[in-house]
Formats: structure tokens, C-alpha cells, sequence
């Protein structure tokens, strides 16, 4: 089967981010994963890298003070949208809070406290991979609403969000039906 590339999305991480180059990798990986299936590449901002038909998205991290009470209610990630309508190319990860979700899940009967430090790098991009896929979600379908199921769904479980398992990111159906047509592309980005 092939899939049409509909839209290249790049991401960019501005310097001093907090993340290894093992956790980046892998967290752009995981949301190229979840989005390729939808005719959406997407790859990590190289620097000196070329313009080209793509659209670069910023990723910041926000790391709140008095995050340590973490609960569910509070979002991993947001994206903003602009009086029109249009999704403002910035995501912005709450990395206290995804810290949160992972200490209190486990992997494989395991909490994060077992897992070698390689492998907390590898979830920590595995988690924040999936974060961006959902707020790429919402740049994508230029829309603040959320979905029943899948990867749109508000509310995720930490247990599934470190999980090696992507059932629960699928794009639904329903979604995937409101992907639009392509972006138009400024080549002097």
C-alpha cells in the first residue's frame, strides 16, 4: 500500500532542551509511527538543515514549579490556536507532568525506579513522542477538539502511555476522516 505525503512536519527543539539524543530520537520516531499511516512525516530539525516543503513546529518545554502533585487532570501538552482558528505552530510539553505519569506507571511489572537508565530515556521519548502525536492531532486537523478514542482521546493512562503497545494511538476513524488537505507551504521558512 502506499500512502501520499499529504503534509512534512519538522520538528524543532530550541537549545537547552532537557532531553538526551537517544530520548529525541525516539520520540520523533514514535510520532512519525502514529502518523505516517496519514500521510504525515515527520522528522527532527537538523541544524543548517535546508528549507524545504515542509512545516517546522517549535516543541518548548515548560516545567512549572509546584508541579511534584501531579494528577490527572492537568494536560501533558497544548498547542494554541490563533482568533481565526489556526493552530499556532508551537507544542508545548509539560515535562513535570510526564515525568509524573511515568514514575507512576509500570512496565512490565516494573516501576520506573527498576528501569536501567537507557531504557527511562527510551520511554521518556516513547511517552513524550506520543504527547507531540496528540498535539500534532490538533495542528493537523486544525482543531481544539478532542476524540472518543485513539490518539485524540483527552485522557490517556500512564500505564498505556509507557506501554511498547500503540493500540490505544491509533487515529480513530472518525479522525482520520477530518484530516484536511494539504498546507500550504512557505518555502522561505
Amino acid at each position: 500500500m502506499v500512502i501520499a505525503l499529504l503534509l512534512h512536519l519538522t520538528l524543532a527543539f530550541p537549545a537547552g532542551h532537557p532531553f538526551s539524543p537517544l530520548t529525541l530520537r525516539t520520540a520523533v520516531a514514535e510520532a512519525n509511527i502514529l502518523w505516517s499511516p496519514h500521510g504525515v512525516a515527520i522528522d527532527l530539525d537538523a541544524p543548517g538543515a535546508a528549507p524545504g516543503d515542509h512545516e517546522i513546529l517549535t516543541v518548548v518545554v515548560v516545567e512549572r514549579s509546584g508541579a511534584s502533585a501531579v494528577t490527572w487532570r492537568r494536560p501533558l501538552g497544548e498547542i494554541s490556536f490563533g482568533p481565526d482558528g489556526t493552530p499556532a505552530p508551537v507544542i508545548a510539553v509539560f515535562l513535570e507532568e510526564i515525568r509524573g505519569f511515568i514514575s507512576g506507571a509500570r512496565l512490565f511489572g516494573a516501576f520506573e525506579s527498576q528501569w536501567p537508565r537507557t531504557m527511562r530515556e527510551e520511554i521518556l521519548g516513547r511517552v513524550l513522542g506520543r504527547v507531540i502525536a496528540h498535539e500534532i492531532g490538533h495542528y493537523v486537523l486544525r482543531s481544539p477538539r478532542h476524540g472518543a478514542a485513539g490518539l485524540m482521546k483527552p485522557v490517556q493512562f500512564g500505564d498505556a502511555l509507557v506501554g511498547p503497545a500503540r493500540d490505544a494511538f491509533a487515529l480513530s476513524k472518525t479522525d482520520a476522516a477530518r484530516i484536511p488537505p494539504p498546507f500550504p507551504v512557505e518555502a522561505d521558512r
